[in-house]
């Protein structure tokens, strides 16, 4: 004989061998017996729960020759007839392929029809699959048919049917079978079919199973066909201990190996949501019937560790994620970001993740724990910045570990006099005056107050507290009193030439020379345009005096030092060129009287450094032309000729 699976094998035919669906059975039963069986009722509920297999027993019932308190017989013509789906008195359609217009007229024009049987019943599966036409066509049979025919409407999602054709039948609803039943249920038919199934694979098909007889039954063939049970999958218990521990690596990893395994991450992630349903009704303290032994034990176990918040969160993060799947190139991706925001606090930038990281910071403080931070680490304080004036510090002993005070501010060396120099001409050109040969003696002039006493040994004495008060500031000098400033006692920059001390200071005319000469050839194009607007008024020891044209002065002043420069490789000693208002100078003989601004040559200003100078010399007249309106009508079209008012009289 061929085989036969278990579910079809062990189809309930009496309304007493039908596992849970009490309320269902009653309903069906009272009406049989007190003979008020409406004209439609609907079934609806999960898949696997018994809404075929009830209309089935309502119709064997309908049509047995010898019922007994509301049940069939199962003996009868009638009754072998429809378990062998041969009966003239059942019609089947499928609703999901027969959802059509021209279906529903078929089956209205045989619905007159006579039958062996006392009633016809019509099973419409699947109902909410038929089209808006094919519902509107059966409206009018289906709330008048004829007396000795039954309908019967089987769905798993009654939200879909129009309320129009709700309204015209009895409504009965199935629910999922209790985990304990279905236990006894398939024990029961191991005995009977003589199975060899230990306990740990009855919990597993009763788990596979989720409340359905038909998925259970179902997973009890493969376990008896495989041997045992081939691979319980434990990807959703190691994402719950993921969630627990915030482990973004271990869900990752799990989600990875059970893909790997052939599962499809929606499975994984409806699979994981009904746990974390699971857990959160355990909280909450509602009874989880549906549940096998297993799940329930997890279920406590991880209530305590996952708060009702987490797991809200949780539930409605992974349902958005399984929405985005059915869209996504690569539902993987939806469900592994969905893990790492529940498991990675900073990973999740929305309101409620912020919500979960201060409920987290709460639990720490109330629990007496607060966030630890790393002690700073004490490190040696730097040594004091050593002044600038000082030339000659001691250096740090390498043989203590602290670093020495700092040495004293020294008076009365030549750094100080250069300051106090620089302060009686009343102005800072920002130009470093004329190193010289460190070699060469120069007196120090007069210290405000006696230098600090040294040791025996020559070691610095210990720094004192408050630095020496600085010299007055004097009035500027005349220029017939002004003194040449002391070199600075530091080497001079790599950039400027050693200054020859024998050297004579070069006279305002050969400056005049120099600047015609090689100094401008050897500067930018810019600077020599600035500096070629001006004149040099004087020559004095160290620098030469310059008077920038117009509001050129700024721009002057920056470029004094590369005049500067040049002046000094050119002479072999160290000069500056400090720019000067004209109004400031007073009437020097040396100074060659200034031209007069309209035969300097204008600096064009466009706002940026680019600047560019106009030779006037070079400019040409353009040539003349007459700018009338003939002129350029006749410059337009060259063939055009005059025409006069008399010309056209």
């Amino acid at each position: 004989m061929e085989y036969q699976s278990l579910y079809r094998r062990y189809r309930p035919g009496r309304f007493g061998d039908v596992r849970g669906q009490q309320h269902v059975i009653a309903a069906l039963q009272n009406a049989v017996r007190e003979d008020r069986v409406g004209h439609a009722y609907m079934l609806s509920g999960p898949r696997g729960t018994g809404k075929t297999t009830l209309a089935r027993i309502l119709a064997k019932v309908l049509n047995c020759e010898n019922p007994v308190d509301g049940e069939p017989d199962c003996t009868c013509d009638s009754c072998l007839a429809i378990d062998a789906g041969t009966s003239f008195d059942l019609h089947e359609l499928d609703a999901a392929s027969n959802n059509g217009v021209e279906e529903m007229r078929r089956l209205i024009e045989k619905v007159n029809l006579g039958t062996p049987g006392r009633h016809k019943v019509y099973l419409l599966d699947e109902v909410h699959m038929l089209s808006k036409g094919a519902e509107n066509a059966l409206l009018k049979t289906l709330e008048e048919p004829p007396k000795h025919v039954v309908f019967v409407l089987a769905t798993t999602e009654p939200h879909k049917v129009v309320a129009t054709i709700r309204s015209r039948t009895q409504h009965l609803e199935l629910t999922l079978l209790g985990a304990d039943e279905l236990a006894d249920h398939v024990r029961w038919i191991i005995d009977d079919a003589d199975l060899q199934v230990d306990d740990d694979a009855i919990d597993y098909v009763v788990r596979a199973g989720g409340g359905s007889a038909r998925d259970t039954l179902s997973a009890l063939d493969q376990v008896v066909a495989a041997g045992g049970v081939a691979h319980d999958d434990t990807s959703t218990a190691s994402l719950l201990q993921a969630l627990a521990d915030d482990d973004a690596a271990v869900a990752i990893a799990t989600v990875a190996g059970a893909v790997e395994q052939g599962r499809d991450p929606r499975v994984i992630g409806e699979t994981l949501i009904d746990a974390l349903r699971a857990v959160f009704l355990t909280s909450m303290g509602a009874p989880l019937s549906q549940l096998s032994p297993q799940q329930r034990g997890q279920a406590d176990q991880y209530a305590p560790r996952l708060s009702p918040p987490v797991l809200t969160r949780a539930l409605e993060v992974l349902g958005t994620a399984l929405v985005d799947m059915r869209q996504s190139p690569d539902p993987r991706i939806d469900l592994e970001v969905a893990l790492v925001r529940l498991t990675r606090a900073d990973a999740d930038i929305s309101v409620e993740g912020l919500a979960r990281r201060l409920a987290q910071l709460e639990e720490r403080i109330d629990s007496g724990v607060t966030p630890t931070t790393a002690a700073p680490t004490r490190t040696p304080s730097a040594p004091p910045p050593v002044p600038a004036t000082v030339a000659d510090d001691a250096p740090a002993d390498p043989a203590t570990s602290a670093p020495p005070p700092a040495p004293p501010k020294r008076t009365g060396g030549p750094a100080d006099g250069a300051r106090a120099a620089l302060a009686r001409k009343g102005k800072d050109t920002g130009a470093r005056p004329a190193p010289t040969d460190q070699s060469a003696a120069v007196p120090p002039p007069a210290a405000p107050g006696p230098p600090p006493p040294e040791s025996s040994t020559g070691a610095a004495p210990p720094a004192a507290t408050t630095d020496p008060e600085p010299p007055p500031l004097e009035p500027p000098p005349a220029d017939d009193e002004r003194e040449e400033p002391p070199p600075f006692d530091d080497a001079p920059p790599p950039d400027q030439p050693v200054a020859n001390t024998d050297a004579a200071m070069p006279t305002l005319e050969q400056v005049g020379q120099a600047w015609a000469g090689p100094v401008k050839a050897s500067l930018s194009k810019k600077t020599g345009a600035l500096f070629e607007a001006g004149d040099f008024v004087g020559a004095s020891s160290g620098g030469i005096e310059f008077v920038p044209a117009g509001a050129l002065r700024e721009r002057c002043v920056k470029a004094a030092d590369e005049v500067g420069r040049a002046f000094s490789e050119h002479f072999g000693q160290s000069l500056q060129v400090r720019v000067v208002d004209r109004a400031s100078q007073g009437g020097s003989g040396d100074a060659p009287p200034t031209a007069p601004p309209s035969d300097e040559p204008p600096v064009i200003d466009d706002g940026d450094d680019h600047d560019e100078v106009v030779d006037l010399d070079a400019l040409v007249d353009a040539p003349a032309s007459d700018t009338g309106t003939l002129a350029q009508i006749t410059t337009v079209w060259p063939d055009a000729t005059e025409v006069s008012e008399a010309d056209q009289s």
